[in-house]
């Protein structure tokens, strides 16, 4: 990989590479190109640090730099161990980064930009260093995607809402449990207690957070690709799941007689105790199907020994 590394520097291309570099860096850190945007930052990696809120359902945000660079020296690991390869494929990747950057300034759309910016550190790497270790770079740079605030969250969160809280009374009722239901709001039928199934119990953050946590178990724990892509969609029926017995376990505990616990104490700790545990060992166990035979294998070893 050195070597690759030696001769794209002198490549004709090297220079221009590096001005990009450049060229990027002053455009999402310094440049105030968005000044249309109101009561925001106007550079680009500032408004999506801007972005990362409660009201968007980005607390994740503040993770994925830091996970950005962990992940990138793992893949400068792996990278090492790869024999020189062509990088001519990076060019072209770099190519689609640059249009996504012109495309952005021209509509004034700083997220284009940011969907750009994989593209651009993913073509740099597999140009210097060839298609089989510049590869290992692919992952740290579209994780990125998580950072970036996505249009139209709020119409899916309307439409979860709606989800968990027709699967709870429905469930509720089928088990025998006098219920009420009024559109986002389930009530007893004997006036004993009433919640609404509000924003913030609609999932949509647990949801944003596992997918990115499915994302890295998926690509660091499967070796096909059809596995990490089975693995990270699994992400959602898993999450969809795990809301829908952590809302509805609050129901149980309120129609038992102990509706302040349930919509106080149990309401604000049910996701750290119940629905991250039970996501993750639905990870785990898809993990275990996928690889059946090679966990068999493991314990056959480990027995013989």
């Amino acid at each position: 990989m050195n070597e690759r590394i030696k001769r794209a520097l002198k490549s004709p291309l090297a220079i221009p590479l590096a001005l990009i570099g450049v060229l990027v860096i002053y455009y999402l850190c310094i440049c105030n190109v968005y000044t249309v945007l109101e009561n925001r930052k106007s550079e680009v990696f500032f408004w999506m640090m801007d972005s990362w809120n409660e009201r968007n359902d980005l607390l994740h945000g503040y993770a994925v730099p830091f996970l950005f660079v962990l992940f990138s020296y793992w893949g400068i690991k792996a990278m090492r161990k790869e024999p020189d390869s062509s990088g001519v494929a990076g060019i072209f990747i770099l190519l689609i980064g640059m249009l996504l950057f012109v495309a952005s300034a021209r509509t004034i759309q700083p997220r284009l930009a940011l969907i750009g910016l994989p593209f651009i550190i993913s073509g740099s790497a597999i140009y210097l260093c060839g298609w089989k270790a510049g590869k290992h770079m692919l992952f740290p740079a579209f994780f990125w995607y998580f950072a970036i605030p996505i249009p139209g969250i709020q119409q899916t969160t309307n439409h979860l809402q709606v989800i968990v809280t027709q699967a709870c009374y429905h469930v509720g009722t089928a088990m025998g449990m006098e219920l009420v239901n009024v559109g986002n709001t389930i009530s007893s039928a004997t006036d004993k207690w009433e919640f609404d199934i509000a924003e913030g119990c609609s999932g949509i953050r647990s949801l944003m957070a596992l997918l990115m946590i499915a994302a890295i178990y998926a690509y660091y724990s499967q070796k096909e690709f059809w596995k990490k892509a089975f693995m990270f969609a699994m992400a959602f029926p898993l999450a969809l799941v795990g809301n829908f017995f952590r809302v509805f376990t609050i129901l149980v505990l309120a129609e038992m007689g102990f509706d302040k616990f349930a919509a106080n104490a149990y309401h604000d700790y049910a996701g750290l105790l119940f629905f991250f545990p039970a996501a993750l060992l639905g990870l785990f166990l898809t993990d275990r199907l996928l690889n059946f035979r090679r966990h068999r294998k493991k314990v056959k070893v480990r027995q013989q020994a």
